[in-house]
């Protein structure tokens, strides 16, 4: 006698409010054919693999949005001024001739 199969279909969605009455919605799904005294178990594990999924996505949406957000630290660019330059040197000396 042949068991009858079952197919058990799980899913989890996850609304993150961003402000501004905007969202971000997160959606995973999962199915899967199995005996019928497998199904509570089954069922079981899938929703925990969606929930695990959509958890690991809101996080890395989140991740990428910090790292949109953050202040790049700002490098000095062209030349230092001659005069400044000299001001720095003298500094330096003073400093050395004291010591």
């Amino acid at each position: 006698m042949t068991k009858q199969l079952v197919e058990v279909c799980r899913s989890f969605s996850f609304k993150l409010n961003v402000g501004k009455f905007e969202t971000r919605d997160f959606f995973c799904s999962q199915k899967a054919e199995v005996p019928e005294d497998e199904v509570e178990e089954t069922s079981r594990k899938l929703h925990h693999f969606c929930k695990m999924e959509v958890i690991k996505s809101v996080n890395q949406y989140l991740k990428e949005q910090k790292e949109l957000t953050e202040p790049k630290p700002v490098m000095p660019t062209g030349r230092i001024p001659e005069q400044k330059l000299q001001n720095e040197l003298e500094m330096l000396e003073e400093i050395q001739e004291k010591k």
